[in-house]
């Protein structure tokens, strides 16, 4: 026996297995809205970290107040900007990490969708040390 819903958009009959594969679809779909949502609470997040270690570069007192969860402390001004390096570092680190698992999951969307898999959308930059070794290679430099 197969279980019959009826579907608003098209007014066909799905069975229960369309139904499932139809929320796995919505569930992944929502997954990658959220994880860009964080992507961009974060970005902004280190954008404000960035204003502050420029705003301390130009600062000439010895001591800033600096926020530390909900609590202010005054802080030598070099150990503000190591604490906002490190703050910009760590951002860095978990932007990369959600736009990976943005990627893994776009792709999983596709393969449920059944839609070809985009080329060149796992592609990675080269580094500088593989840029200057091409270079050097092709007799550029």
């Amino acid at each position: 026996m197969t279980l019959r819903v009826a579907s608003r958009a098209a007014g066909n009959l799905c069975t229960a297995d369309n139904c499932l594969m139809l929320m796995e679809v919505e569930t992944v779909a929502q997954d990658i809205l959220t994880l860009r949502e964080e992507k961009l609470a974060l970005a902004n997040a280190q954008n404000k970290f960035r204003e502050a270690l420029n705003a301390l570069k130009e600062s000439e007192e010895r001591n800033n107040w600096i926020q530390v969860g909900a609590v202010f402390v005054e802080r030598p001004v070099d150990e503000c900007r190591n604490i906002l390096r490190e703050e910009i570092s760590k951002a860095d680190d978990d932007l990369r990490s959600l736009q990976n698992k943005i990627r893994e999951k776009s792709q999983n969307l596709r393969d449920l969708e059944h839609q070809p898999r985009l080329e060149g959308f796992t592609l990675k930059p080269i580094s500088v040390a593989e840029a200057k070794a091409l270079q050097k290679g092709f007799g550029l430099v």
